[in-house]
């Protein structure tokens, strides 16, 4: 795939967006960012920034994402920068299905735009490298805001 001009605006509207969820979120429920207990429990920060956003990304956006992809190449266009293929609504209900049943249902909810639009990210860029770095960098931000008890 080639990287176009609209792929990495995706990619900053990534980190924009978020910056903007976790500033309403912060701003709604009085919040103040902090990753003081990182410090604390530093294997549940690996867990949670870095081994779950790997493996999740390999799963659905990897895996099943190009099993799916290589028996049903449907796409979806809405204008110019929004395309929502068969695989990615696929495995977008499976990774909200996959999180409701882990957590509370509202936070499974919760992980519906962000895994539609990780999924644009994979197929424009043919890749799951950039899901990984932006789903881990997203974890992040909602620790800081939501430390796991």
């Amino acid at each position: 795939m080639t990287h176009s001009r609209n792929s990495h605006e995706l990619i900053w509207g990534a980190f924009i967006g978020a910056l903007f969820l976790w500033g309403g979120a912060s701003w709604y429920w009085d919040l103040t960012a902090s990753l003081s207990w990182v410090a604390l429990q530093w294997p549940m920060f690996f867990v949670l920034c870095v081994a779950s956003p790997i493996l999740e990304e390999y799963v659905f956006r990897g895996m099943l994402y190009e099993f799916i992809d290589a028996r049903c190449r449907k796409v979806w266009f809405f204008g110019d920068y929004l395309s929502i293929s068969f695989a990615n609504a696929t495995t977008t209900v499976l990774f909200v299905i996959t999180h409701m049943i882990t957590r509370e249902p509202m936070v499974g909810a919760l992980v519906l735009v962000p895994s539609l639009y990780l999924g644009l990210l994979r197929h424009r860029y043919g890749s799951i490298g950039v899901c990984m770095l932006i789903h881990a960098l997203w974890n992040i931000g909602w620790f800081s805001l939501f430390p796991p008890a």
